[in-house]
């Protein structure tokens, strides 16, 4: 329902006078009116314009008030009609009510018992525009998690039937070398290791497709997570990688923001892991900060790699993206699985960076002290 469709109102009444004084004191109180005086004129405008309210004269030349009545209900069955008279019989009036009409009220000098319905009609038409817009909302909302849930049901079973003739390649390969050690030529050996080698890179891109899939569609609230705990846990995570690489990591200090807290792992893990994989000469320095941004936070993950052209800045997050092809090893959805993560929260993700000498990249999370929102 628009918004202007509320405040605006449909006066009908024969009486020029009268007509020109329920006008002029409606438009006083701030409601965009349009005034006629016959049913006829009256209809013309209802099929022209979108009206909250229409205030009718019992009696007009060309229709009675509850016959115009029924005829605006029929086109338009949201608009309230008062109808406004100065003779009524019980009977007339028991016939408008029944009719559908909001309210029936008699001609007064002053006009504020008339003002008090046509208020409480705008009133009501923004609660049930409101109630609809709720229902909405809600069905969409259900609609939306049934079809996640179907969606990543669905994920789940395709990954693990994909799984099945991949095990059962390896597991063929492993038990032909067994069975005929010492037998096969060196390069059919060397075919069996790659069949295996195809095998497993097919199932970490099967793992890395899940990941990719439900990043971005959980139904966790968004709570108070301290980023210094996820940090925690990220170094526990990539302890071995950290220790092979020689890996310095320095931390300034973090908030608390409003965040789902595996996710969140999720997210500094894939940075932290392709700062630590994606090194330079040097061993891996790599710095996670955060400063304020408004009612954000922008997160800094800065290390001292082989960096990235900045004609790739933008292909870098999405999906199978690998500008140096298989010498680092990966799927290429690590960094499209953030993208998602960090849209998940409201925030945004970037990056600055500079060939030879590191990346950084950035991201914003909402401050602990801004409400949740819905999702």
């Amino acid at each position: 329902m628009p918004t202007r469709r509320i405040s605006q109102v449909l006066v009908v009444e024969d009486n020029p006078a009268e007509l020109q004084l329920l006008c002029d004191s409606l438009r006083d109180h701030g409601f965009h009116v349009f005034g006629c005086g016959s049913a006829g004129e009256a209809l013309e405008h209802v099929q022209q314009r979108d009206f909250g309210v229409a205030v009718v004269d019992l009696r007009l030349p060309d229709l009675s008030g509850t016959q115009l009545l029924e005829r605006i209900r029929a086109f338009d069955g949201g608009v309230r009609v008062i109808i406004y008279t100065g003779i009524a019989s019980a009977d007339s009036i028991q016939e408008a009510l029944e009719l559908g009409a909001f309210a029936c009220l008699k001609k007064l000098s002053d006009p504020s018992e008339l003002l008090r319905h046509v208020h409480r009609a705008c009133l009501e038409l923004v609660d049930r525009h409101t109630f609809d817009l709720e229902q909405a909302v809600a069905a969409r909302t259900e609609a939306l998690a049934r079809s996640n849930s179907e969606l990543e049901n669905f994920a789940s079973v395709v990954a693990h039937d994909l799984r099945s003739p991949l095990l059962t390649v390896s597991g063929y390969c492993h038990l032909l070398e067994e069975e005929f050690v010492g037998q096969f030529p060196a390069a059919a050996k060397r075919y069996f290791e790659q069949i295996v080698s195809a095998a497993a890179r097919m199932d970490r891109l099967i793992d890395d497709l899940l990941e990719y899939s439900r990043a971005g569609r959980s139904q966790q609230p968004l709570q108070r997570i301290d980023m210094e705990s996820v940090l925690v846990q990220v170094r526990g995570n990539l302890e071995a990688s950290i220790w092979a690489q020689g890996a310095q990591i320095e931390v300034g200090p973090l908030p608390v923001v409003l965040g789902d807290q595996t996710q969140l792992v999720q997210l500094l893990q894939n940075l932290l892991d392709n700062a630590i994989k994606f090194r330079g000469q040097q061993p891996p320095t790599v710095r996670v900060t955060a400063s304020r941004d408004g009612t954000y936070w922008r997160f800094a993950v800065e290390d001292n790699g082989i960096g990235v052209e900045q004609e790739h800045f933008d292909r870098i997050f999405q999906t199978f993206q690998q500008l140096h092809g298989q010498d680092y090893g990966g799927t290429g959805i690590g960094l499209a699985v953030c993208k998602k993560i960090v849209e998940r929260h409201g925030g945004r993700i970037g990056l600055e960076s500079v060939v030879g000498q590191g990346t950084t990249f950035y991201f914003t999370l909402m401050d602990q002290e801004k409400p949740p929102f819905a999702h």
